[in-house]
C-alpha cells in the first residue's frame, strides 16, 4: 500500500486532525484477539470503541478530521459521527474527509476478509450516506500515488480507475439525483505541490469530469476542489515525472479495467521495525480496559445493535445509520468488522497459483540457474510444490512476487495457504500439500515470531525436516531474526534475485534440509 501523503492545510484556520489507528483496528480486530498480539498501538493509537475515541478527541475538533483507517474508515467515521453528536453544534460543525480507496485495501496488510465487491458497496454507503448527514465532510479521499521511474500513468490510472469504481457501485444502489450528490464527495490528493502534479492533477480533474458525463450523462456539479496538494511538499511528487496527454491515459485505464487483475506485492518501507519493548505487558494492559469496558456496557443493546447491522449488510441497505447505532451502543471494532464479515460475501479463497501461460523463457544467469532447479527436480515422485505462509495479522498479497513466478517459470507449483492463519491452522494445511519447500513471508516481527510457532507446531505434529526459507520483506534488526528457528533460511526479498532464490530450492530439494543459518542478505 503507497505511504499515505501529507494532509492539505486549509488556507484560513487549524491544520487537519489525522485518525491513523494501529494495524489491528485498521484491519478490524480488536487489541485481544491473538492476531493482534504486539501490534496493538504500534503504528497508531488503538481505538476499539467510542470511548476509545472520545479519549483522543477529549474535546470538539477545532479543525477538519481525516480518517484514514482502511477496512473499518466507516467504522471509525460512525463513531466520530455519534461523539461529534454530543459536540456543541453537533455533526454539522464536522468538517474534513474519509480516505476511501475500496479497491487499493486488498494491496495492503490490513485487507478487509470481505470480497472487492462488497468493499466497494460498503465504501459507496458511506459516500452516499456522508453526503446526505455530513454536508462539510468529504466521503471519499483518493490518494495519487507518486510515480516510480518516472512513470506517471500508473499512479493517475489506478486513482482514476478507484474512483470510477467506487461511482459505479454507488450508481448502483442510488437513484441518479442521489449519485450527483455522491459524485460531490470525492476528491483526490496529489503527493506533491509543484509544477508536475499541478499538471497532472489538471489532467486527472480533465478526464474525470469527462468520464462521469460519459458514464452516468450531465448533470454532476463538481467542487473547484476536486484535486488537493499538500501545503509545503518537499518530496517530488510528478516533478520527474513526464505528464502524459489525455488520449494515453484514457487508453491505459480502458486496458486496465479490463485486465482481469494486476499483481501487487509489498512495497517496502522506509522505517527500521525493531522489536518492540515489552509488547505483552502493553497488550495487558490493553485487554484489561477492553474487558471493563465490556462488561460495563449494555449487553442488549449491543446485540440488537449487530443484529440491526447484520440485517442490513444481508439485504443491501445502507449500513451508515445501523453502524451508528452499534458505536452509541459500545460495539467495538471487532465485533463491528465481525458481523460485517460474517454478513457480506467473502474474499476469494486463495487457490492455486498457476504460472503464466506465455512466461518469457529464462536467459543468461536466469536460464543456468533454471536448469540447475530443473535437474533437482528430477529426482521427485511428483511435481515439486511451494506453499507459502503467510502468519500473523499482515494480509498483504504474495504470490504474485517476482521471485516466487520466477520459480514458477521453472516448473514448480505454488500453494498459498491464505492470509492470517494462526500457526495451528497450517499445519493441516502443511500435511494436506505436503510440500516440498515451505515459504514464509515475513511482513513484520509479529510474523516472525508467529513463523517460529508454525515451527515448533509442525515439529509437534511429527513433521520431518522439511525446508523452509523465510522471505523477509522489512527492514528487521538482526537480534529479532536470530528468534526464528534455526532451521528456517532467511533472505531479504528487496535484495535476493531470482537466480540466488533459484539456487536455494535447489539446494532445498537435493539435500531435503535448509540452508547453514544467516542473515538475510
Amino acid at each position: 500500500m503507497t505511504k499515505p501523503s501529507p494532509l492539505p492545510r486549509p488556507k484560513d484556520g487549524p491544520a487537519p486532525i489525522r485518525l491513523r489507528p494501529d494495524l489491528p483496528t485498521r484491519a478490524g480486530f480488536d487489541s485481544d484477539h491473538p492476531l493482534a498480539c504486539g501490534l496493538v498501538g504500534r503504528e497508531g493509537p488503538a481505538i476499539a470503541h467510542l470511548g476509545d475515541l472520545a479519549a483522543l478527541l477529549a474535546r470538539p475538533a477545532a479543525g477538519p478530521v481525516v480518517i484514514d483507517a482502511d477496512a473499518t474508515g466507516p467504522w471509525l467515521l460512525a463513531m466520530l459521527v455519534a461523539l461529534a453528536e454530543t459536540w456543541p453544534g453537533g455533526t454539522g460543525a464536522l468538517r474534513g474527509a474519509l480516505c476511501n480507496d475500496a479497491l487499493d485495501l486488498y494491496r495492503g496488510p490490513a485487507a478487509p476478509s470481505w470480497s472487492s465487491e462488497a468493499a466497494l458497496d460498503l465504501a459507496a454507503d458511506t459516500l452516499s450516506w456522508s453526503r446526505r448527514a455530513l454536508p462539510g465532510l468529504r466521503g471519499a479521499r483518493l490518494r495519487v500515488a507518486a510515480p516510480v521511474e518516472g512513470d506517471a500513468l500508473r499512479p493517475l490510472v489506478a486513482a482514476l480507475h478507484s474512483g470510477l469504481a467506487l461511482l459505479a457501485a454507488t450508481a448502483r444502489r442510488e437513484r441518479p439525483q442521489h449519485l450527483r450528490a455522491a459524485a460531490t464527495g470525492v476528491e483526490f490528493l496529489m503527493p506533491g505541490n509543484g509544477p508536475g502534479d499541478r499538471a497532472a492533477g489538471a489532467l486527472l480533474s480533465q478526464l474525470w469530469r469527462a468520464l462521469l458525463v460519459e458514464r452516468h450523462g450531465p448533470g454532476f456539479a463538481l467542487p473547484e476542489d476536486l484535486v488537493l496538494y499538500p501545503e509545503g511538499r518537499d518530496a517530488p511528487g510528478f516533478a520527474d515525472a513526464s505528464v502524459p496527454g489525455c488520449d494515453a491515459l484514457r487508453t491505459a485505464l480502458t486496458q486496465r479495467e479490463t485486465a482481469e487483475g494486476a499483481a501487487a506485492w509489498l512495497s517496502r518501507p522506509a522505517a527500521t521495525m525493531s522489536p518492540p519493548s515489552a509488547p505483552q505487558e502493553i497488550d495487558a494492559g490493553r485487554n484489561a480496559a477492553l474487558a471493563r469496558w465490556r462488561r460495563e456496557r449494555d449487553g442488549n443493546a449491543v446485540q440488537k445493535s449487530l443484529l440491526a447491522l447484520r440485517e442490513a449488510a444481508k439485504r443491501g441497505i445502507n449500513v451508515m445509520g445501523p453502524s451508528v447505532a452499534c458505536a452509541k451502543a459500545g460495539v467495538t471494532t471487532g465485533e463491528w468488522a465481525a458481523t460485517l464479515g460474517g454478513a457480506l460475501p467473502r474474499a476469494a479463497a486463495p487457490a492455486p497459483v498457476p504460472a503464466p501461460v506465455t512466461a518469457p523463457a529464462p536467459r543468461g544467469e536466469r536460464m543456468a540457474a533454471c536448469a540447475r532447479l530443473d535437474a533437482a527436480m528430477r529426482g521427485l515422485s511428483r511435481p515439486m510444490t511451494m506453499l507459502l505462509v503467510r502468519p500473523g495479522l499482515d494480509a498483504r498479497p504474495w504470490s504474485g512476487h517476482p521471485l516466487l513466478r520466477a520459480a514458477q517459470d521453472c516448473g514448480v507449483a505454488l500453494c498459498d495457504c491464505g492470509a492470517r492463519r494462526m500457526p495451528a491452522e497450517i499445519v493441516p494445511l502443511a500435511y494436506h500439500d505436503k510440500p516440498h519447500v515451505l515459504i514464509f513471508g515475513l511482513s513484520n516481527a509479529q510474523s516472525i515470531r508467529m513463523a517460529n510457532s508454525t515451527v515448533m507446531e509442525l515439529q509437534k505434529a511429527g513433521f520431518g525436516p522439511i525446508p523452509m526459507l523465510g522471505l523477509v520483506a522489512f527492514d528487521a534488526a538482526p537480534p529479532l531474526l536470530g528468534e526464528l528457528h534455526e532451521s528456517v533460511t532467511l533472505r531479504n526479498i528487496h535484495e535476493t534475485t531470482a537466480e540466488t532464490f533459484l539456487d536455494d530450492l535447489s539446494h532445498m530439494v537435493v539435500s531435503g534440509n535448509a540452508l547453514p543459518r544467516r542473515h538475510p542478505t
